[in-house]
């Protein structure tokens, strides 16, 4: 075994040899460097114990600004730090403590094949510092990356990632246009995530990166055969729009997790779990329960889908079962759109079976307007790219159970222009 001392760390670390690195003690992390890593990665067969102790940047220095970026983030910053960095790399291993206060990304790992990530502790990493994921600026906690190329249309996978008793908490930014995360996971194949929290991850701007969801607990974006169990997201909050969980992509599974109270302040949508362009997808006893939206303006977009709902199950989810699954008391005040429990949207071929949702609820106002609320929600059929409408049919309710949905306009079950029977 191989020590690590802070000393070792004062000018950045790389570790160029395989073998067992163990830190001995808290290290309290400057650099002067807007772009450096206080540990780089950089061989296979690593193994990185953090021996239960504290790696903390203090005192980050000034971001680099680009004036020049056709979409810039707040102060057009372009540089961030990371704790612990790996680009291309087999068998990474790291454990057994925390990373705090990092201007950027707290650990970060590219390209990489056969990851265990275990026992770690990530708090209030994300700032003034963001770092390029191929598919938008981002920051927070814990990143575990491939590549995309969308010119070429080539995915650099990252596979075999294990995130196993890890808590991502209270990271948080406030840049315009960029994604703050408890967790990435990005362009990764054969994923396992258990008994981990993401909770109070926050970005406070209302001006949102571009995509739906600029805050999440966990981001699953573009992955393949995923599993997630025994894991919580709750209280992230955006003045854009937060859930708790997000993902698309293939064959995703979630067992006994849960989402509660995500919320927006000013955006337009807020919720537990939003799964969206997935194929072939299971939710087993989870729930989502009193994920909100306090801005009465909000209008889910040109489809007016949701405001606040627990389980956002489209667009373009195809094949899907959501069993003994629970959602209770999301809320919202606007009057442009509906909250749900469970929004099924341009879904197609999901079966929800032994679910219940209550006193999910829209308080409108004494202006009154067309929002509603309603324990399942059916709605609507999308444009397909080749032309004509897609989803919105051979959806099955069996055995669900709606109650005490409360509005001026209120439904157990509710179906908006499918195109087909459910």
């Amino acid at each position: 075994m191989k020590t690590i001392t802070a000393k070792d760390l004062a000018e950045g670390l790389v570790i160029t040899e395989p073998g067992h690195y163990r830190l001995t003690e808290s290290v309290a992390w400057t650099t002067d460097d807007p772009n450096a890593r206080a540990i780089t990665i950089a061989s296979d067969n690593v193994t990185l114990d953090l021996g239960g102790h504290t790696l903390r940047q203090i005192d980050p220095p000034r971001p680099v600004i680009d004036n020049h970026t056709e979409r810039a983030c707040k102060g057009h910053v372009v540089s961030g730090n990371v704790a612990i960095w790996a680009v291309g790399r087999t068998g990474v291993t790291i454990r057994n403590g925390s990373v705090r206060d990092v201007q950027g990304v707290g650990v970060c790992l590219k390209d990489c094949v056969l990851v265990d990530l275990l026992d770690l502790r990530i708090h209030g990493c994300g700032g003034d510092g963001v770092v390029d994921t191929s598919f938008l600026r981002r920051n927070g906690g814990l990143f575990v990356i491939g590549t995309s190329a969308a010119q070429e249309e080539v995915i650099t996978w990252s596979t075999d990632i294990r995130i196993i008793n890890c808590v991502c908490t209270d990271n948080a930014s406030a840049l315009d246009y960029v994604v703050t995360l408890g967790s990435l996971v990005q362009n990764c194949r054969n994923v396992t995530v258990r008994h981990s929290v993401f909770n109070r991850t926050v970005n406070s701007s209302p001006q949102p990166s571009g995509v739906q969801f600029n805050v999440v607990g966990i981001d699953f974006v573009m992955c393949r055969n995923v599993l997630v169990a025994d894991c919580e997201a709750h209280e992230n909050s955006s003045g854009g729009e937060p859930a708790g969980f997000f993902a698309w992509g293939e064959n995703y599974k979630f067992v006994d997790c849960r989402a509660n109270g995500n919320y927006t302040l000013t955006g337009h949508r807020a919720c537990g779990f939003n799964i969206s362009t997935t194929a072939h997808l299971e939710m087993m006893n989870c729930e989502a329960n009193g994920n909100f939206n306090a801005n009465r303006e909000a209008c889910g977009d040109a489809m007016k889908d949701f405001t606040a709902c627990g389980f956002r199950i489209g667009r373009a989810v195809n094949r899907a079962v959501l069993e003994n699954c629970h959602a209770s008391g999301n809320h919202g005040i606007g009057q442009h759109a509906p909250v749900a429990g469970f929004m099924l949207n341009s879904a197609s071929h999901v079966l929800l079976k032994n679910c219940t949702a209550t006193a999910n609820r829209c308080a409108t106002g004494s202006r009154g307007g067309p929002a509603f609320a309603a324990g399942f929600l059916a709605s609507t059929v999308q444009p397909a790219a080749e032309g004509g409408l897609w989803g919105g049919e051979f959806n099955s309710f069996v055995q669900c159970k709606a109650a005490r949905s409360h509005t001026t306009r209120c439904w157990g079950f509710m179906t908006r222009h499918l195109r087909a029977p459910t």
